[in-house]
C-alpha cells in the first residue's frame, strides 16, 4: 500500500485552475474519516451526511450533515467518526489557492491578513443551522454540483463562486478579526520563533532562545504564542517534529530510534508517546498501514 505523508507534496489543480474538488464516502466500520495532513492551500470542506469530529491543529469541531468549515492554509486536520455513532459519512472538499485572489489585491490588503500572520481563529466553522451562513453554504454546494469531471466547462464558473465565497467568508468572519498595529507586530515577531522552528526542528530548542528570537520574556512569550496558535510552543514544535518524523517513516527504511534522533528526539519512550498521541498510532502501526 502507498503511504501518504501528511504533508501533502501535491498542488491540488484541476486543469489549469488552481483547486480541485474531492468527494469521499466513508461507510459506519471506518473510524478514520480523513487521515492527518496539512496542504499550502485553503479549503471548504462539507459535510453532506452523517457527523463527524473535525480536528484542525488542537481544536476540534463537530460537524453534523449540511456543515461546512473553512480551513486555512498550513493548518493540520483530520477527521474521525464520534464514538457510539458510527454511520454513513459522506463529505466533500474544495481545496484552492488563494493566489489568484491574491494577485488581484495589493500586499497590505485586510482580506488575507489573517492567512499571513497564521491565526488560529482565521478557523470558520460554517454551521447550516445559523441563517447568516445560507448563502456562503449554497455557493458551496453550487461548486459541488458542478461537472468537475468536465473542467473547461465549469472552470471560470467554479472560480468566480470562489472569489464571491472568499467575499462572504470575509463578510462573516474575517472582517471580525479585528488586528491593531500592536497585534501585528506581535503576530510578526511570534512568527520568527515558528519560522526558527520549522527550520531548525532537529536541534535541541529552548524557551529561552524561542522567546528571545521573538524580543520577549519567557512568560509574555508563552502567553501569546498560546493565545496566538492554540496551542504551547513545544506542542507545536512536537507537530513539527511528528509530522517530518511521518515523511520519514513513509520514505525510507531507516530505524524509528534513528528517525527519532533526525527530528530533535533523544529519548525514545518520549517520541514513541508523542507521535501516538498526535497520530493517534505507535511509529511502527503507521509505517505498517
Amino acid at each position: 500500500m502507498k503511504k501518504i505523508s501528511p504533508v501533502e507534496n501535491i498542488i491540488h489543480k484541476t486543469g489549469s485552475s488552481p483547486f480541485s474538488i474531492h468527494k469521499t464516502f466513508v461507510g459506519p466500520e471506518t473510524e478514520n474519516a480523513l487521515y492527518f495532513h496539512c496542504h499550502v492551500e485553503a479549503e471548504f470542506f462539507y459535510l453532506e451526511r452523517g457527523r463527524l469530529d473535525l480536528y484542525i491543529e488542537s481544536e476540534c469541531f463537530r460537524l453534523s450533515g449540511g456543515d461546512g468549515i473553512f480551513i486555512p492554509p498550513g493548518m493540520l486536520h483530520h477527521a474521525i467518526q464520534p464514538k457510539g455513532c458510527r454511520q454513513v459519512v459522506e463529505y466533500s472538499a474544495i481545496v484552492f489557492s488563494t493566489e489568484p485572489l491574491e494577485r488581484i489585491f495589493p500586499a497590505n490588503s485586510p482580506y488575507f491578513e489573517a492567512l499571513y500572520s497564521r491565526r488560529k481563529d482565521s478557523v470558520y466553522h460554517i454551521s447550516g443551522s445559523l441563517r447568516q451562513n445560507r448563502t456562503l453554504l449554497k455557493l458551496i454546494r453550487d461548486i459541488l454540483d458542478m461537472n468537475t469531471d468536465s473542467p473547461d466547462s465549469c472552470e471560470l464558473s467554479i472560480q468566480g463562486r470562489l472569489f464571491v465565497c472568499w467575499q462572504e467568508l470575509y463578510n462573516l468572519h474575517l472582517s471580525k478579526l479585528s488586528e491593531t498595529p500592536e497585534d501585528n507586530s506581535l503576530s510578526k515577531n511570534l512568527i520568527r520563533s515558528m519560522d526558527y522552528m520549522q527550520e531548525h526542528y532537529q536541534e535541541a530548542l529552548t524557551l529561552p532562545l524561542l522567546a528571545g528570537i521573538s524580543g520577549y520574556s519567557e512568560s509574555y512569550y508563552c502567553h501569546n504564542f498560546s493565545t496566538f496558535t492554540g496551542s504551547t510552543p513545544f506542542e507545536y514544535l512536537n507537530r513539527i517534529r511528528i509530522v517530518k518524523a511521518c515523511e520519514l517513516l513513509n520514505s525510507s527504511d531507516k530505524k524509528i530510534t534513528d528517525i527519532a534522533s533526525l527530528v530533535g528526539y533523544n529519548n525514545i519512550s518520549y517520541f514513541n508517546r508523542t507521535f501516538a498521541k498526535i497520530m493517534g498510532f505507535t511509529p511502527s502501526s503507521y509505517r505498517k498501514n
